[in-house]
């Protein structure tokens, strides 16, 4: 079978593009049998896979987004002859004689869509309904989010494959020495509560602000932030402010594969309050580093960490601040903590991920 897998998002930062990644090295070390077509929009991403036998890469210019979607990978699918299209992010052609698989990472547009930019939430509401109905299967990443796409989005529950994702494999608990160098080098305090995301209103970055600012004369902690801004986020930016934490709250900016395992091995806490997550990768990868978790109640949250979290209203800072003081000063839960998130952890792999989806590809032969 020729399976074309849609990759122009490929250079972005976030989870869905760490799933992709990690999905397709995982696939195309079980899968010798299939042959893949990477199509890339951008030809710096060439070479990423080029040493499987069975992978080729094109890279598909257009002027835009929706053209390269719509108008230019149907055309290549048709010349290449291509029997299945598979895009990790969020969309898939319309107009295609193939088969598709569509990647739908749960229903946040839809069940928090004040969460969105006006023009996105337009778009998403036209769109997703669209390729719901258009696709071969869906695959999303936990049983919440598959009913949420049946809900809100008019999906045949017959097309829907729930698939879990994994972590990062580096995430793992570290000696001191092996943490030495990125504490140095991005001058980490002694003692910190850790988040890790892109700033938007679903990660919930202003309620964890509130929180932290009524724990802040009772515990020694700074807060360390990991990630990036991406929309909505000059309201946060200002509450920050208003609240007199600028000095408290660190923005470290983006971490490497390689360097977050450090990060979440040497912090007291990661918070994880956010509205809706699709999976919340973060997550696992604090508690395969050891690190105890708080994360909501809302969303996909706790079906990913089950009992091996604190669960927090997020809409609640003073719920959350009150789980952030219990954690940090009950000895006897954190380490219970710790040691449910080690073995929740082991649930999750990216070969058990990558298994199930060529099962899933393999079904259209």
């Amino acid at each position: 079978m020729r399976i074309g897998v849609m990759l122009r998002n490929l250079g972005e930062q976030g989870g869905i593009v760490v799933y992709a990644a990690n999905l397709l090295k995982n696939l195309f070390e079980i899968d010798s049998k299939n042959e893949y077509l990477l199509m890339y929009r951008d030809a710096k991403d060439l070479g990423y896979f080029s040493s499987r036998s069975n992978v080729k890469e094109r890279v598909i210019s257009a002027p835009n987004k929706l053209w390269w979607d719509q108008v230019s990978v149907p055309q290549v699918a048709k010349k290449e002859k291509l029997d299945l299209i598979f895009n990790p992010k969020l969309s898939i052609p319309l107009l295609t004689s193939c088969k598709t698989v569509w990647v739908m990472h749960g229903g946040a547009q839809f069940a928090v869509p004040h969460a969105f930019k006006l023009f996105d939430r337009i778009y998403f509401t036209i769109a997703n309904r669209l390729y719901a109905k258009k696709a071969s299967a869906i695959v999303t990443m936990t049983h919440l989010g598959s009913k949420d796409i049946v809900r809100y989005m008019g999906a045949d529950s017959k097309k829907m494959h729930v698939i879990y994702e994994a972590y990062n494999e580096n995430c793992r608990v570290l000696k001191k020495e092996e943490t030495d160098e990125v504490r140095a080098k991005y001058s980490l305090p002694e003692r910190f509560i850790l988040f890790v995301g892109g700033l938007t209103p679903l990660k919930n970055f202003g309620n964890l602000l509130r929180a932290f600012k009524s724990v802040e004369n009772k515990i020694p902690h700074h807060l360390v932030v990991v990630g990036w801004k991406r929309w909505k986020f000059s309201r946060d930016m200002k509450l920050l402010e208003e609240l007199g934490l600028s000095d408290r709250v660190l923005f470290k900016g983006f971490a490497s594969d390689e360097e977050i395992p450090a990060f979440f091995n040497l912090a007291d806490l990661f918070a994880f309050p956010s509205i809706y997550e699709g999976f919340g990768i973060p997550a696992l990868e604090a508690m395969a580093c050891g690190c105890p978790v708080i994360a909501s109640k809302t969303g996909c949250s706790p079906e990913v960490v089950g009992d091996a979290a604190g669960l927090v209203d997020p809409y609640d800072p003073d719920m959350i601040a009150e789980c952030i003081q219990k954690i940090l000063k009950d000895d006897a839960l954190r380490q219970r903590l710790i040691d449910k998130g080690i073995e929740r952890a082991k649930h999750f792999s990216w070969r058990k991920t990558a298994t199930q989806t060529l099962s899933l590809f393999n079904s259209f032969d």
